[in-house]
């Protein structure tokens, strides 16, 4: 019986730590793209302070690194704690992952914010080959985007939505290159072609 309930034991410590480590103190983890810049905000829960903590990014959502370190005490006993940090370099057209470390283990679910930037040639095409659907990002004072054949012919035509993004179903489009040209309230057409698989 001693055996016994030494394993019993073990295993109830055990069952009692995994239990206490799947609940985290980090809360309402928030990612937005605000300007050009990505703001993390989240709560840390009630409880015992903290010895600081960590915020990480990542490109992939596995391999992350530390983009801000706290080294001081955080968290209160009595009420929860707002943090938010502005993350000045996120990469541009593409996801961005985040998550929390409160040292020395807890850490918080991976979250991830698709950071838009236009700037550089006015649009964002979301996908390029395409297979079925187009998704095209521009700003919100575009007109209709024109699709042409290799050939010059006109073969669709999309209009934004209020968002300023063009979705259509183009699966019934024959494989090939296609180009574009975007209407804009400015006066200066933009450009570009896509290939169709």
């Amino acid at each position: 019986m001693d055996l016994l309930h030494k394993i019993f034991v073990i295993i109830s410590f055990c069952l009692s730590f995994l239990k206490s480590n799947s609940q985290t103190r980090i809360q309402e983890l928030s990612a937005v793209q605000y300007n050009q810049n990505v703001i993390i905000s989240y709560l840390i829960s009630a409880g015992n302070s903290c010895a600081g903590y960590q915020i990480l990014k990542s490109n992939d959502s596995l391999n992350f690194d530390v983009i801000f370190d706290y080294a001081g005490i955080c968290g209160e006993s009595t009420k929860s704690q707002n943090i938010t940090y502005s993350d000045e370099s996120p990469q541009k057209n593409k996801k961005n992952y985040y998550k929390v470390l409160i040292q020395p283990s807890d850490y918080s679910n991976v979250i991830s914010v698709f950071y838009t930037d236009l700037a550089e040639k006015g649009y964002l095409l979301m996908q390029n080959p395409i297979t079925q659907n187009l998704s095209l990002v521009s700003d919100l004072n575009s007109g209709d985007l024109k699709i042409y054949n290799q050939m010059g012919k006109l073969t669709l035509s999309v209009s934004p939505n209020e968002q300023g993004l063009y979705h259509e179903d183009i699966s019934w489009l024959g494989n090939g290159i296609y180009y574009f040209i975007l209407e804009n309230a400015k006066g200066k057409p933009l450009h570009g072609k896509f290939i169709k698989e």
